[in-house]
Order: structure tokens, then C-alpha cells, then sequence
């Protein structure tokens, strides 16, 4: 089996299963969040953040928890995210059979990834770390169900290219009846005061919530605010308007890493759900 192993462990989460789980727990217990009390028909997916557990698991955890409160357990998780390193295809799916890291082996979903017809890459995931620190999130949600992830790492992340993997996405999807969740990763402003960054965020996160997948990329560049994951975001937009085109918005949790280690300059996290 053609494994793809980790990364980022011990530098972006801990390194052994009982300390990430632990971590997770110690996230869970700190009162800094609260898990929303929606009841959606469905749930389309989520925008995630990608950064170490210690600064965003307090924006990650609200969604799993949710999903976990609804009794949800999709098949296949699609991550889709950013491309740190420059490396590999513009649009690229990991060509391995299995993620492992110390919780264990995560298979991917094969079949949907061919259907999907985009190329398949190692070299783009092989040391990108914005879809492997959400996997021990699944693993640690759902510890007794059944699934798989397919990684769809984003180098060029047009509205055009979002356009693209979403409909091949949904064609993937009608295909082969997989009942999979959206995960959009991606962190908001990078390295600025928690002003200005939150700032230049609001004026992204109205594009978002105005359903208009294009005036996400405008709002980004016109800003110049350092969001690393708008065309993964972009990508999630068009697949649920696919399905629902006046679906909602609700953002779960929002915050920075200033908040964990005081700085002047800090990278802001948003996590939020999108559903009918």
C-alpha cells in the first residue's frame, strides 16, 4: 500500500496518539468556544483552519463537534486546501492509498479521486501541512465510524479553478452516490495586528456571505488581505449553490493566535459552516 506519511507531527501537533488526543481534550475543556445549536437539513461542508492545534483547534473543534452532536458520518471527507510549498501540479489530488500518522492509517477514497478526473501528485502534498493537521480531528471524532479523506491540494486558486474542482467534484459525487462533507482549509490574515487583520477579514468574510464566489478572490486581492485559502473557500461556495443556491452561512468561531501567545502580529483563524 502506497502510503503518505506525516509531515508536520510533533512540530504542528503533537507526536504520539495519547498527547493529541489529550491536546484535544485540554482544547475542549477551556470554555473558549461555544458549538452552535443548529438543526440543517444538510451540511455541505466547512471552512477550517489549518494552523498548529495549540493556536487553532479553538476554531477547528466547534465544527466536529457538531457534526458529532447531528450524528453525522460522511464517507468521504474532501479536504480541499492551499499549496505552501510551491510544489507539484497547480490542482493536484494525493496519489497515496492511505495518510498515516501516530493515531493511524486513514485510507484515501481512490475511486472518487478518478472520477473526479484531476491529476494525481505527490510531489504537491508530500510535505503541505494544511490538510494533514485536520485528519487527527476526524480520527478523534469519529473513532468508531467508517471513513476516508481525499486531499485536493490548490496551487492556483482562480475562481476559475474553483469552478473547475467544484464541478467535478458534484460530478464525482452524482456518479458514485458518496455521501462526502466539504472541508475547506484555510487561515485568514497573516502577521498583521489583530486590527488590521480582523479588518481586512471582514471585508472576505461579506464576500463569502454573500453567496458570490468571485467577490471572494476581489475581496482578497483588493484588500490585500493574506488569506491562504480562498480558493479552497471558493471551491466549497460553488458546491453547495450547486445543491442549494440559497444556502447559509454561520460562522463558528473566530480568533487568532495572539490569543494563545501574545504578539503583536498574529494570523487569524475563522471556521464556518455551510448548510440548508
Amino acid at each position: 500500500m502506497k502510503t503518505r506519511d506525516t509531515a508536520v507531527e510533533g512540530r504542528f501537533y503533537p507526536s504520539t496518539r495519547k498527547s493529541i488526543f489529550e491536546q484535544i481534550r485540554q482544547i475542549e475543556q477551556s470554555g473558549k468556544y461555544q458549538v452552535p445549536h443548529i438543526k440543517p437539513a444538510r451540511i455541505f461542508g466547512a471552512v477550517l483552519p489549518h494552523a498548529g492545534h495549540v493556536y487553532s483547534g479553538y476554531q477547528t473543534i466547534p465544527f466536529f463537534q457538531l457534526i458529532r452532536n447531528l450524528k453525522l458520518s460522511p464517507q468521504t471527507f474532501v479536504i480541499i486546501h492551499p499549496n505552501h510549498t510551491g510544489h507539484g501540479k497547480p490542482i493536484a489530488i494525493s496519489d497515496a492509498e492511505a495518510w498515516s500518522n501516530s493515531i493511524g492509517e486513514v485510507p484515501l477514497d481512490r475511486e472518487l479521486g478518478e472520477v473526479m478526473d484531476l491529476p494525481f501528485d505527490p510531489l504537491a502534498h508530500s510535505r503541505e501541512h494544511s490538510a494533514e493537521v485536520i485528519v487527527p480531528f476526524i480520527q478523534y471524532y469519529m473513532p468508531s465510524e467508517s471513513f476516508s479523506i481525499l486531499p485536493v491540494c490548490m496551487m492556483d486558486q482562480s475562481h476559475e479553478s474553483a469552478l473547475k474542482v467544484s464541478r467535478r467534484i458534484c460530478h464525482a459525487v452524482e456518479s458514485t452516490g458518496r455521501d462526502v462533507m466539504i472541508l475547506a482549509s484555510c487561515d485568514f490574515s497573516h502577521f498583521l495586528s489583530p486590527q488590521d487583520g480582523s479588518g481586512r477579514d471582514d471585508h472576505v468574510l461579506e464576500a463569502i456571505q454573500s453567496g458570490k464566489p468571485e467577490k471572494v478572490e476581489l475581496a482578497v486581492k483588493k484588500h490585500r488581505a493574506s488569506v491562504c485559502g480562498y480558493g479552497p473557500i471558493m471551491t466549497l461556495m460553488e458546491y453547495a449553490a450547486r445543491y442549494k443556491h440559497d444556502y447559509q452561512v454561520e460562522i463558528l468561531a473566530r480568533g487568532h493566535s495572539g490569543e494563545v501567545y501574545p504578539s503583536s502580529e498574529v494570523v487569524h483563524y475563522i471556521s464556518m459552516v455551510f448548510y440548508q
